[in-house]
Order: C-alpha cells, then sequence, then structure tokens
C-alpha cells in the first residue's frame, strides 16, 4: 500500500514537474515573443517618422522647384522684353541703331554695348554734380559778372541764386560726403559743402536748416538741408556753386545735365577734361562688366539706377533718408 502511494506520489510530483516546465518555457517563449513584437513596432514607428520627414522634405523641394520655375519665367519674360527693346534702349542712350554693322552684330554684343553706355552714363550721373538740388521758384541771379544786390559793386558770382520758400528740401546732386557743416548769421549764413568723386564739390549758402552732419556719406537725392534766408540775404533763396579741382564752373550747365541731354557739359564746360573723365569711368565700368552680372543683368540694373536718377533729377523722388 505504502509502495503503491510512494509510486503515486513519484508520477504527480512528474507531472508537476513537466507543466512547470511547460510553464516556464512558454512563459520565456511569450517574453520573447513581446520584446520581438516591440521591437517590430519601434521599427515600424522609426519608418512612419522618416516617411514623414521625406515626405516633409519632398514637400520642400516641390515648393522651391516651383517657385525657381516662376522665377525662370520671369526672366524669361525679361530677357523677351528687353531682347524687344534693346533698339528703344539704344536710341534712348545715343546709340546709332541705324549703324549697318551694329544692326548686323548679335544680341548678345548689342546688349553688350547697351550695358556698357548705360553703365558708363549711371556711373557719372550718380557721381558728377548734375539736375538741381531744389525746386526753386525762379534764377533769381545767373552765375557770371554782375553787380552786388547788397553792396552794389561790379564782382564775379560764383553760383547761381536760386528763391524758394523757407524750409523746402534740399537734395544732393550726386553722392558724395559732407565736407563743412558751417552755422552763421553772416556772408553765407548757413552753409554746407559736399564733397564729390573726381574732384567735384558742390556748395550751399543762406539755408534754414541742416539735415546732414559733416563727414555723413550721401546719395545722390538724399535730403542735406533746407533751404532759408540766413547771413547777408535779401530774401529766402539757395546760393548754389559747383566747383572742379576749387576752379567755379555754371552750376546752370550742371543743373541742366541728364540722361536726355548728356553731352551738355561736354560741349560748354570747358573747365573740366570730360574726355579724360570719361576714359577713367569707362575704363571703372569695363573692369566691373568683366568681374561682375552678365551683362544683360548689367544692362537692367544700370538702366534701373538712369531711371532712378532722373526721377530724381525731375524732382519726383527725395530719399528718406534724413538727419534731424
Amino acid at each position: 500500500m505504502n509502495n503503491r502511494l510512494f509510486r503515486m506520489s513519484k508520477l504527480r510530483l512528474g507531472v508537476y514537474f513537466l507543466v512547470g516546465t511547460v510553464f516556464v518555457v512558454g512563459s520565456i517563449d511569450y517574453l520573447d515573443l513581446e520584446s520581438a513584437y516591440a521591437a517590430q513596432q519601434q521599427i515600424l514607428l522609426d519608418l512612419y517618422q522618416k516617411n514623414q520627414t521625406l515626405e516633409a522634405k519632398n514637400a520642400g523641394y516641390q515648393a522651391d522647384v516651383h517657385e525657381l520655375s516662376q522665377v525662370m519665367s520671369q526672366r524669361d519674360a525679361q530677357l523677351a522684353l528687353l531682347g524687344e527693346r534693346v533698339e528703344d534702349v539704344e536710341m534712348v542712350l545715343g546709340l546709332d541703331g541705324n549703324d549697318i554693322e551694329q544692326r548686323e552684330a548679335d544680341w548678345s554684343t548689342r546688349l553688350h554695348l547697351v550695358a556698357m553706355d548705360s553703365a558708363l552714363k549711371a556711373a557719372m550721373l550718380e557721381a558728377i554734380p548734375n539736375g538741381s538740388p531744389l525746386e526753386y521758384k525762379r534764377i533769381s541771379s545767373l552765375y557770371g559778372k554782375r553787380s552786388n544786390p547788397i553792396s552794389g559793386r561790379k564782382q564775379t558770382h560764383t553760383g547761381i541764386d536760386l528763391t524758394c520758400n523757407v524750409g523746402d528740401p534740399i537734395i544732393a546732386p550726386a553722392d558724395g560726403v559732407i565736407e563743412t557743416v558751417r552755422a552763421s548769421k553772416k556772408g553765407f549764413g548757413n552753409f554746407l559743402t559736399v564733397r564729390h568723386a573726381y574732384g567735384f564739390m558742390t556748395s550751399y549758402a543762406h539755408l534754414d536748416r541742416f539735415k546732414a552732419r559733416n563727414g555723413q556719406f550721401v546719395k545722390k537725392g538724399d535730403l542735406i538741408a533746407t533751404c532759408g534766408n540766413s547771413g547777408n540775404s535779401t530774401g529766402p533763396h539757395l546760393h548754389y556753386e559747383t566747383r572742379f579741382v576749387g576752379r567755379s564752373l555754371d552750376p546752370k550747365i550742371l543743373m541742366d545735365w541728364n540722361i536726355r541731354s548728356f553731352s551738355l557739359p561736354f560741349e560748354n564746360e570747358k573747365k573740366v577734361n570730360w574726355r579724360a573723365l570719361a576714359a577713367l569711368v569707362e575704363e571703372r565700368v569695363n573692369q566691373k562688366l568683366l568681374l561682375s552680372s552678365p551683362p544683360r543683368l548689367l544692362a537692367e540694373n544700370a538702366l534701373s539706377r538712369l531711371s532712378h536718377i532722373d526721377r530724381v533729377d525731375s524732382g519726383m523722388t527725395i530719399s528718406g533718408r534724413q538727419v534731424q
């Protein structure tokens, strides 16, 4: 009886051990499967996130391609328009559009000539005083011999007198740097000078207020002062002088100088060696043309600058840069 119970106990223990072993092995397998499943889920999540990132980048690339396509279309349209208007530009710049050799030249060569000519004119009109610095009412006294309105003595008037309202804006007629800012109640009154490139200088007398400081760089069209009645003056006006290496020039010639009358000072102002000056500017423009943009872009830029210069000379544009 005891032996039988003992055998049954061993059998039960064997069964329990077998069941326990199966349970443990099953548990281990389950844990392995759960771990593998979690790893697979993480891999899928990583792939999904990478896919989202790639889709976002692709969308960005598509937007860039669309934008570049629009820019290229605009450039092509501008190029086509520029090609259609080369002859008009040549006429405006004073090039001989009827010349047979020039008409037979290829488009790029003609465009290079336009770029060169327009860039040269833009460079000269930005650097050398031209146009009126003031929207004046009338000219009360020209350059040259006259009777001084205060002393009555005969003397040379080295500038031009432009009548105005007190406070009317005065602009720089070319790029330069403010050299003199002098307040006074005598003589020229409130007085300002601008030093320009290539030896040119302009001066402004009888001012009301200064709008620029000594040493300040200014661009053509910048506000530099306001018209007034300071010093020895018989009424509100601007006494305006233009000089080249210290020698006075007739301001009216340079005031009438613009893109449409480009040869005016060369023919009427003999105190400046315009041929040598133009050759120097042309050399610098040539270097810029060779080292920078293609002729088409340089022509567009130069024509844009000429257009701005023309608006300034016509009294339509005054730069917003002011110093209070």
